[in-house]
């Protein structure tokens, strides 16, 4: 099986559908399976395409993202929070449902796209030698109220539904620096930029230098342990794609 993984897509479907056909995906194909690493809406102006588009396939593994969860606590509250505006959740909410100012959020909870959609979503996968997540598996964290990872939580699998929520949040690469990882897998994350990594984890010296701006680098950061694929779509326009076969 070939697995054709994207990450942070944020309803920018048509740079996704760029990605996957680049990589040769093919919804028909018995043999491909569509992951996405969660975020799969918000930011974007095409969350109605993204979502008809992952419904429609047979093969997936959905991966739930911290703005699947702004959007489940959105519509479950009724009414937006300044940070609904910012995420750009209130306006993917605008989209998809096309009704009344003060009816948006809570017709979210009834939106057949949208709750089709994340039934099939969970907070991790693991095939073979590779685990999907988010953010970052559930770790040891700084401070009672922190999601700085600092150490390795060996029955992560079992962690209870608030860790998992944590998790969502976590830089991945700054986990992985703090040797936060799983023996013998590889953790397949988005949620961060990949630019990050490259500029401060990877020692490229003038090559990858910089975390934001034109020379900002944003394809996948790769190293032991690690895939990490937030592209910054939103900024770069490109959504990364890579294709293991297991």
């Amino acid at each position: 099986m070939k697995y054709f993984i994207v990450a942070d897509v944020h309803g920018f479907y048509n740079e996704m559908i760029e990605a996957l056909e680049k990589e040769g995906f093919d919804k028909t194909n018995p043999n491909h399976t569509f992951v996405s690493l969660g975020d799969l809406l918000d930011r974007g102006e095409q969350p109605k395409e993204c979502l008809k588009f992952v419904n429609s396939l047979e093969r997936k593994i959905l991966i739930v993202g911290n703005h699947e969860l702004l959007m489940d606590e959105m519509a479950e509250r009724g009414y937006p929070r300044d940070y609904d505006f910012k995420n750009g959740t209130l306006n993917t909410a605008r989209i998809l449902t096309n009704t009344k100012p003060d009816e948006i959020c809570s017709n979210m909870k009834d939106n057949e796209l949208y709750q089709t959609y994340r039934k099939e979503c969970k907070f991790y996968h693991e095939v073979g030698d590779h685990i999907f997540v988010h953010g970052w598996i559930p770790c040891i964290y700084a401070g009672k109220y922190s999601i700085t990872p600092v150490a390795y939580k060996k029955d992560w699998r079992d962690a209870p539904l608030v860790e998992w929520i944590d998790s969502t949040w976590i830089n991945g690469m700054l986990a992985w620096a703090a040797k936060i990882r799983e023996p013998g897998k590889t953790i397949w994350c988005g949620h961060w930029h990949t630019s990050y990594g490259h500029a401060n984890l990877h020692n490229y010296g003038v090559e990858f230098p910089h975390e934001k701006g034109e020379e900002a680098h944003f394809s996948p950061f790769i190293d032991e342990g690690i895939v990490a694929m937030d592209a910054c779509t939103a900024y770069s326009k490109k959504v990364n794609c890579k294709v293991i076969e297991i």
